[in-house]
């Protein structure tokens, strides 16, 4: 049998009206329950340089993953399965959108022998802002794997999915390795997170227009940003001038996350690869509650400590930890609301 993706929960940032199930974010994908021994997923793809890669989860863990080639195309996606137990599948971008990408991949057909249903709904949402930590790269390849290139990316290994999966809840991400809230890695102004959330996806021509957030608002807001800022920090004449200005930029981050989440718990959570900028995003965070919003806090992360994998980035295991510290703040945060 053959299903339209539009009849199951359809993941991550979408455009309004649109039925087409784009991967244009990682964690963009469709989740449903499959009862069947074999199942495959139809895929449309533009040539680009960079191999858009998915990933493929079984009740919340991770069971496959392949690049997409051009065309459409049915990749095979479970096989040998037993048709009477019904499993709750997600198939997603497991790879961050490339500036080389003219559209973004789209599922356009389920295909399997047995019967497919809609999963179960997830009551909770948690959006993750971030850079190339968000993203999950390095968490997959061998640790000599230096070269930019999807393949070293995964989200499914990565803390934004372990956090969602833990706290049973949905995932909607905007992430670009490499940008930060003030600068990106290679001093670039433009190259901001603010930027991006306003966005569709700004990587990909298609998506380089104005998001029009009427999705559904998110009930917890991670940002992981200040990573990639720490190298224009360090190479500035005047610092303190430069601290002013990152917390000024982090100050507006979270103006602007507030102003379209406006009953979001914000946690911005940094620490995983240092923490040179972690005295200017704790004013940002410090000015917020001055001002009123009860609902923003800053989250200290335990340094990663060399433990890296693929591109001289945190390992899986770091991850791991990150996730649990995540998941922890946000589950105190909603447990303790009025």
């Amino acid at each position: 049998m053959r299903y339209a993706p539009a009849q199951f929960a359809m993941l991550g940032r979408r455009d309004s009206g649109d039925e087409q199930c784009r991967l244009w974010w990682s964690a963009s994908g469709v989740r449903f329950m499959a009862a069947c021994t074999q199942l495959e997923v139809e895929i449309e793809t533009e040539k680009s340089d960079q191999a858009p890669w998915i990933g493929v989860l079984a009740d919340g863990a991770p069971v496959a993953r392949f690049p997409l080639l051009p065309g459409k195309r049915a990749y095979p996606v479970l096989a040998g399965m037993e048709r009477s137990v019904s499993h709750e599948i997600t198939i997603l971008r497991d790879s961050q959108p490339t500036e080389d990408e003219t559209a973004p991949p789209v599922v356009t057909a389920l295909i399997t022998d047995g019967q497919l249903q809609p999963a179960p709904a997830r009551s909770r949402l948690i959006e993750f802002i971030g850079d190339s930590l968000t993203v999950g790269e390095g968490t997959a390849g061998p640790v000599s794997a230096m070269e930019w290139r999807g393949v070293w990316m995964s989200h499914m290994c990565a803390f934004p999915s372990l956090v969602s999966e833990k706290l049973k809840a949905d995932s909607r991400v905007v992430a670009i390795g490499g940008w930060g809230v003030w600068r990106s890695y290679d001093d670039q102004e433009a190259h901001t997170l603010g930027y991006a959330y306003e966005r569709l996806c700004p990587l990909n021509p298609a998506g380089n227009h104005a998001y029009g957030f009427d999705e559904k608002p998110a009930d917890a807001v991670v940002i992981n940003l200040g990573t990639n800022d720490s190298g224009p920090f360090g190479r500035a004449a005047d610092q303190e001038a430069a601290a002013q200005a990152i917390a000024e930029k982090a100050a507006e981050l979270i103006r602007l996350v507030r102003g379209h989440q406006p009953q979001a718990e914000i946690v911005w959570a940094y620490g995983l690869c240092g923490n040179a900028v972690a005295c200017a995003l704790q004013a940002a965070v410090k000015k917020a509650q001055d001002m009123g919003d009860g609902k923003v806090s800053y989250l200290a992360l335990d340094d990663c400590n060399g433990d890296l994998g693929a591109r001289q980035h945190p390992s899986r295991a770091a991850h791991r930890r990150a996730a649990e510290q995540i998941a922890a703040e946000i589950e105190e945060k909603w447990r303790s609301a009025p």
